[in-house]
């Protein structure tokens, strides 16, 4: 069944004051909603619910995906009434997804380059024969680097001319472009955006739990694959210290019968240490973000999506492969709620399987927008 813990995270990262407290889906609105000035999303808001999908992954011991459950095996509540599965699906269905990179200074060279080998894996791992892939890159601005294409060469090229750029870090802003470009396509896709990126939001303009609710709304599972920056700034070596004397002004040479010893010398010429202040920074918002600031957790479980965290180029490719098997892995269940109500509610969902040591892995539930009426009339 659903983490309830992990929902808490929701309802702690979105509230406008981070005291602990029980999940209310309500909490995440708490900016002003501006996704229904979009014509492209405004049906979502003003259209009835008939049907509700729901891709679920079963995992049993060691993580190990469990296949061949029937639709028998499942019993789904809708705010814990159980609803009639009516569809059940097991097939294969073509997936889009828009892979999006964080290209921030805070990132090194190195970082991106091992993030630009990886296009083979997407098409390969992920999106299979039928699937295809648009590329997001985003730092203090968010720009679209492809549509989507199947082709490997079209990604790659995508890929590899993202550069580093400013030091703002849009993940929301980033997400909902992604999410756009999703809702143009074939409503028998999977639809996937797949993050590559730090944990926190610098700089968007849209808010998190806006960005949450359309994905939601949507059908649309978010995967994020960190990036550590600190690790980076590790790395880095010493910077040059400048020379505090004016051009053509030679030093004071060390008093007579002092020793020049490889410590005072380096001294004199370098940073011995990097600059640890950018990295206690890092350390302090990084605990933080873990409970208050983690845009991608909130995102992934809001979602139904998973977490992955490499430390290696290896951690990063089989991060890859692994989305592709999460995907791949997937019952997707289908079902008309029986207890919608007139007026805006969230709608939690629980999927349960009758095996002991099973766990479920959905998204957590759904916003139900107030119906449309006609005008003239009193809105609900």
């Amino acid at each position: 069944m659903i983490n309830l813990a992990l929902a808490a995270v929701l309802a702690l990262v979105l509230s406008p004051v981070a005291q602990p407290q029980a999940f209310d889906p309500d909490e995440l609105l708490t900016q002003p909603i501006s996704v229904v000035e979009d014509p492209e999303l405004m049906t979502t808001f003003t259209s009835e619910i008939d049907l509700v999908s729901v891709p679920v992954v079963v995992q049993g011991k060691k993580d190990q995906y469990v296949h061949g459950l029937e639709k028998s095996d499942f019993l789904l509540f809708d705010n814990d009434v159980q609803q009639t599965i009516v569809d059940f699906d097991v097939s294969f269905q073509p997936i889009s997804m828009v892979i999006c990179v964080q290209s921030s200074d805070r990132l090194a060279d190195d970082m991106l380059d091992q993030v630009k080998k990886t296009a083979y894996l997407f098409t390969q791992q992920v999106l299979g024969e039928f699937g295809e892939a648009a590329v997001i890159g985003f730092d203090s601005r968010v720009k679209i680097i492809s549509e989507f294409s199947s082709d490997t060469k079209v990604i790659n090229k995508a890929l590899n001319s993202i550069r580093t750029g400013a030091s703002g870090i849009r993940v929301s802003d980033a997400v909902y472009e992604g999410i756009r470009m999703l809702r143009r396509e074939p409503e028998n896709h999977k639809r996937v955006i797949v993050v590559i990126a730090e944990g926190q939001d610098n700089g968007s303009s849209i808010g998190l739990g806006e960005t949450l609710r359309t994905a939601q709304l949507s059908g649309i599972q978010i995967y994020p694959i960190y990036l550590s920056t600190l690790k980076s700034r590790l790395k880095q070596p010493p910077m040059p210290k400048g020379s505090p004397y004016p051009p053509g002004i030679d030093p004071i040479g060390a008093a007579p019968g002092s020793v020049s010893t490889p410590t005072t010398q380096q001294q004199s010429n370098y940073v011995v240490t990097p600059n640890v202040l950018p990295l206690v920074v890092d350390l302090v918002v990084g605990i933080k973000n873990l409970v208050f600031k983690d845009a991608l957790a909130v995102l992934a479980v809001g979602t139904g999506g998973d977490t992955y965290k490499p430390i290696t180029s290896e951690g990063l490719q089989k991060a890859i492969t692994d989305i592709g098997e999460d995907l791949h892995s997937q019952y997707l269940l289908t079902y008309a709620p029986s207890n919608l109500n007139s007026s805006g509610i969230f709608h939690e969902i629980r999927v349960q399987v009758p095996y002991n040591g099973a766990t479920v892995r959905a998204r957590p539930g759904y916003y139900f927008g107030p119906r449309p009426v006609a005008d003239g009339d009193p809105a609900p």
